[in-house]
């Protein structure tokens, strides 16, 4: 893997997170507004299904290549990626509030997720970078 192929994934992985993060903003503005179950419901699916594909493909993908390529550091990549469990547990919560109608319990439970997603993004972000500065630093090429 070069640092280009690093920069890519480490882009790759700031522009999905910030499509998450408006779809975060989407579902929270539908809920603040006291959205009906439908269109509360539709914020969420689509919240939901970009989530578990983007946790997906860092679990089944992302991940294990640089566990391998960078053994210095799985125990981060394995925070990340535990992470993902608590995520997805969240995810069911807001679920099953939307389906009984609980705006408020989903609403809150929906602030909680994008705020531990957002510092998740943050030294999910930082490692990639950190990443690529060894990359860099051991003379490997450079992207840009």
């Amino acid at each position: 893997m070069t640092s280009n192929t690093r920069k890519s994934l480490e882009g790759l992985v700031a522009a999905e997170h910030r499509h998450l993060d408006a779809l975060f903003g989407e579902i929270l503005l539908d809920l603040r507004r006291g959205g009906e179950g439908a269109a509360a419901q539709d914020a969420f699916a689509r919240l939901r299904d970009q989530l578990e594909a983007h946790l997906a493909r860092e679990d089944r993908l992302y991940y294990p290549a640089l566990r391998a390529l960078r053994p210095a550091h799985r125990e981060p990549i394995a925070a990340i990626v535990a992470a993902h469990d608590v995520f997805r547990s969240q995810l069911a919560q807001i679920e099953s509030s939307l389906a009984i109608g609980a705006k408020d319990a989903a609403l809150r439970a929906v602030e909680l997720l994008a705020s531990l997603f957002a510092t998740h993004e943050v030294a999910e972000e930082q490692m990639l970078q950190k990443i690529d500065q060894e990359v860099v630093a051991e003379g490997m090429p450079s992207a840009g």
